[in-house]
């Protein structure tokens, strides 16, 4: 019989190990349960391999017993991963508020696993159940589903069930995913405007250098017109861009697929991710996206109970820039050390002054969360004043790189019908 190594947590709160036999991973959950232990955590130890066939029937039916258990999880998770975050962010509302209104966990989550009208949801809400109905606790369910929930969310979920405050706890967490996604949503809408202009401007200029000016150039020479100087530039343009245009664009895909196989490499990774913290502006963009996101899990996992070092580990893997998450793990390791966090911070140029100054009366007040709650609102702030600037000015530079050349390509045909008007009139 497969025998389990498992930790619990009793009713005080101290965490239990030890180990028992059971033919299943429900069985041993349900034995768990039973003796009125609160799973954290339950592995298999597979057997080892003798000539005892009663051992090898074991396993073999642990085998049997474990396929089937994951067998219907297998459709979940075939989506993008912004998308299953945001399945699992909705799951999660929907479940506090059946929980904020006096249902227990375990049959909140039964309801929606037959209510939510969503497929990918109400599957999700299935796999979920199926791990409570087996004992184990919320934290260990979301773990079970880590293409849709990270790790630091289960770590402040088994913090507020170890404190007997889940739904404050949910709702810190729904509010930590709901403003990640809001930043990220903002993103993408501040850059969708600037592409679209340029890409009208794009589309435009080509228009105008390949179809309308060849035709321009053709009428003129039948009238017997010389080309002005502007609408000559403009041609020359065009025959450059219909001949070379093709062999630069390869050339650009190129290398930007080089570009890309290079960041997969460690060197790689950490120079550009420091070539783009130094670009103007989105260099800015980066770094507070970053410290935006750093900040509000940090100021969550210090509100649910988790400990200084515990939310400094689940924090550092939230940070995208390679180059501020190495100053990140070189702060992370001194705070370990005995250096307090603002001071860490400092000595690795993590973040402003001035926010450092407030996390630094945070720490001497014992109000470190609320510090850095405020912190990550001016974040934010300076965050969205950096889009905005972003947008106009891109969105600017479009516009007026279209206008000049649509203006140059008009001056050059009004120029030249004039000329032909004149030679005409002679």
């Amino acid at each position: 019989m497969p025998e389990f190594n498992y930790t619990t947590r009793s009713s005080d709160g101290h965490l239990e190990q030890g180990m028992l036999e059971a033919n299943d991973r429900r069985q041993a959950l349900q034995v768990l349960n039973r003796r009125g232990l609160q799973p954290v955590s339950l592995e298999v130890i597979i057997p080892k391999v003798n000539n005892n066939w009663s051992r090898l029937k074991d396993k073999l039916l642990w085998l049997k017993n474990s396929t089937q258990n994951s067998s219907g999880d297998s459709n979940l998770g075939k989506r993008g991963g912004r998308s299953r975050e945001k399945v699992g962010l909705q799951l999660l509302k929907r479940l506090m508020e059946l929980h904020s209104s006096g249902l227990p966990i375990g049959d909140s989550i039964k309801i929606l696993s037959k209510r939510l009208l969503q497929t990918e949801q109400r599957t999700l809400a299935q796999a979920m159940w199926r791990e409570l109905s087996e004992g184990s606790t919320l934290a260990g369910a979301l773990a079970r589903q880590p293409k849709y929930f990270s790790n630091s969310v289960s770590y402040v979920v088994e913090a507020g069930e170890a404190t007997g405050n889940l739904t404050p706890i949910l709702k810190k967490v729904i509010d930590y995913l709901e403003e990640k996604q809001a930043i990220r949503q903002k993103m993408l809408t501040s850059m969708a405007y600037p592409g679209f202009i340029c890409t009208v401007a794009i589309g435009v200029v080509i228009l105008f250098l390949t179809v309308l000016l060849p035709q321009i150039e053709n009428m003129l020479a039948r009238l017997g017109s010389e080309m002005t100087w502007s609408a000559r530039v403009l041609i020359d343009g065009s025959s450059l861009l219909m001949s070379y245009g093709p062999f630069l664009i390869l050339c650009i895909i190129i290398a930007a697929i080089s570009l890309r196989q290079w960041r997969f490499t460690k060197g790689g990774l950490t120079k550009t991710d420091r070539w783009f913290l130094r670009l103007p502006l989105i260099g800015a963009i980066i770094r507070y996206s970053d410290l935006f996101q750093s900040g509000n899990l940090i100021s969550t996992l210090l509100e649910s109970g988790i400990n200084t070092t515990e939310t400094l580990r689940l924090t550092e893997r939230t940070v995208h820039n390679y180059e501020l998450r190495s100053r990140f793990k070189t702060a992370r390791h001194q705070v370990n050390e005995g250096l307090s966090i603002a001071q860490a911070f400092r000595r690795n140029q993590f973040m402003p002054d001035i926010a450092l100054d407030i996390l630094a009366v945070g720490e001497d007040t014992g109000n470190l969360s609320e510090s850095m709650h405020e912190v990550t609102k001016s974040f934010r702030e300076e965050l969205s004043k950096r889009l905005l600037r972003l947008t106009n000015i891109v969105s600017s530079g479009a516009l007026i790189f279209a206008f000049l050349l649509v203006a140059l390509i008009a001056i050059g045909i009004v120029t030249s019908v004039f000329q032909v008007s004149q030679t005409l009139s002679m």
